[in-house]
């Protein structure tokens, strides 16, 4: 498996690792960008077919989501555009023929970027052109986007979205579009998310649709923080610009998460992007108040203030100058979670754990520990071991919770500066892979950032970012069913056994030289 983590030598102008502090150095020379080259800026003829057949695809996907996807006021709910009444089974059909389609288009786009010349102009006009359709159709996979309605309106109402349920709301047509699960359950976002939300409420108004629609607004300006500074990571990091943006930009997976599901996941990714880069560049205290912002988004990107934090104390050494490094990296973020905490006026309720409680209660069989511990039960019963599957479920999936804990301060304590953008991806990968849910944007978190370093020509980043999305349904419920937990199991078995057995599983996971 470790060959398919990534190319040693494959990009030229790595930095070099010589200082006693372990900080990365500047490049001795000037990093290539291979997509600035003259003959990478020919928009040929492969480029512009992919990028036609992905708009076509992208396209069939949104006309034939508006009897498929999660409309609005469900069963009666249209969007504002929408296809006759017809053959559910056919259009089920045509939506996994255009999603095949996008993928085809995606990969047909990876061929360009592979050979050094996709530049950034072309993958972003790509972008523009893939999503277009995205951002007037209806939500895709996911009926998150309601639930940020809802607590946005919450907020409005002058209720506290941390303390009361969109139940609160009654009985009506944004109730009916959000998923059961999240209507008695309280808001588990941070407060600067819920903030725009509510503002997004008070400008709009009573239009579902004109709400979703705006709410995309904000994943919008996620995804211009990935295009802006995702390349420039790379460059740093010695990695190919094109490829980044193929994988963490243009995929079938950031684009249906991001743009058709409207999931904020997005800008919580483009901010710790931004402000990791930021950080790398050297402007450390800039960095840390973009990951401390991204942490009032959704709670994992605390992991990058973390990194980021300690990789500035132990640039800073011991003694006086240590000590006031330490207040810095801990006054910043902190004074950033205050003052927008005080400013959005819901309190502090947004950081206890039981607002968490419903993702942690999920058990869908795309989630490893899940199968697991499923495949586990059912493996007792047979040896005649009476085992319950919820409690053997719950087993297992605190004892994945235990070792990724362990992981984790693992992580932490192994990362040195040439490869903090990689073993921070890890980290967030494990804390999906070991989760209680894993839904398919979840992997965003960590794909993204990989998608910058040297680890962006591995096959199985491609393969997740092409298909993973498709582990969910048009209307957002998981796909797999039935024994479809034993897979999933085998899979997560064999991922434990290559970690146990291998003994350059270190290397691969922390990259050993300046492979970050």
């Amino acid at each position: 498996m470790e060959s398919g983590l990534e190319r040693p030598g494959a990009i030229t102008g790595t930095p070099v690792d010589d200082e006693p502090t372990g900080r990365a150095l500047e490049p001795t020379g000037p990093i290539e960008d291979v997509s600035s080259r003259p003959e990478a800026g020919r928009v040929g003829f492969p480029l512009l077919v992919s990028a036609s057949a992905g708009v076509v695809g992208y396209a069939g996907m949104i006309i034939t989501g508006t009897r498929l996807a999660p409309l609005p006021n469900p069963p009666t709910g249209v969007w504002w555009f929408s296809l006759p009444a017809g053959h559910l089974g056919l259009l089920r059909v045509l939506f996994y023929v255009s999603a095949l389609l996008t993928i085809a288009a995606w990969a047909g786009v990876g061929t360009v970027a592979w050979r050094g010349r996709l530049r950034t102009r072309a993958a972003v006009g790509v972008l523009t052109a893939w999503s277009a359709p995205l951002l007037i159709g209806p939500p895709l996979f996911s009926k998150d986007v309601y639930s940020y309605v809802g607590q946005g309106l919450i907020a409005h109402r002058g209720l506290n979205p941390y303390s009361v349920a969109p139940s609160v709301l009654g009985n009506g047509p944004l109730l009916r579009s959000i998923a059961s699960v999240w209507r008695h359950s309280p808001a588990p976002y941070g407060p600067l998310f819920v903030s725009m939300a509510r503002g997004i409420t008070a400008v709009v108004g009573s239009s579902i649709v004109a709400e979703v629609m705006v709410m995309r607004a904000i994943e919008i300006a996620g995804m211009v923080l990935i295009v802006v500074f995702l390349p420039r990571l790379a460059t740093r990091l010695g990695a190919d610009t094109g490829i980044a943006l193929w994988l963490g930009a243009l995929s079938p997976l950031v684009l249906l998460s991001f743009m058709a599901s409207g999931h904020n996941d997005c800008l919580m990714v483009g901010l710790i992007v931004a402000g990791v880069a930021l950080s790398l560049d050297g402007r450390r205290a800039l960095g840390l108040i973009l990951c401390a912002l991204a942490a009032l988004i959704k709670a994992p990107a605390a992991a990058a203030v973390v990194f980021l934090a300690i990789d500035e104390l132990r640039a800073s050494g011991l003694g006086g100058r240590g000590w006031r490094v330490l207040a810095k990296v801990v006054a910043i973020p902190a004074a950033t979670v205050v003052a927008v905490t005080v400013a959005a006026g819901l309190g502090w309720k947004w950081l206890e754990p039981m607002n968490l409680r419903i993702p942690a209660e999920l058990r869908i069989e795309a989630t490893p520990t899940v199968s697991l511990g499923t495949a586990v039960a059912r493996v007792l019963n047979l040896v005649r071991i009476h085992a319950p599957q919820a409690g053997t479920i719950t087993a297992v999936q605190t004892i994945g919770g235990v070792l990724a804990a362990v992981g984790a301060v693992w992580l932490v304590y192994r990362f040195r500066s040439d490869n903090l953008v990689r073993v921070l991806a890890v980290l967030l990968m494990l804390v999906v892979l070991a989760g209680p849910t894993l839904w398919p944007w979840y992997l965003t978190w960590g794909l993204v950032l990989l998608a910058a370093t040297r680890s962006q020509r591995s096959k199985v980043l491609a393969i997740a970012a092409g298909f993973s999305m498709l582990l969910a349904g048009p209307i957002g419920t998981p796909m797999l069913h039935g024994f479809a937990y034993w897979p999933v199991a085998l899979v997560t078995v064999a991922g434990c056994a290559w970690v146990l057995s291998n003994r350059r599983w270190s290397t691969v996971i922390l990259g050993h030289g300046p492979t970050a």
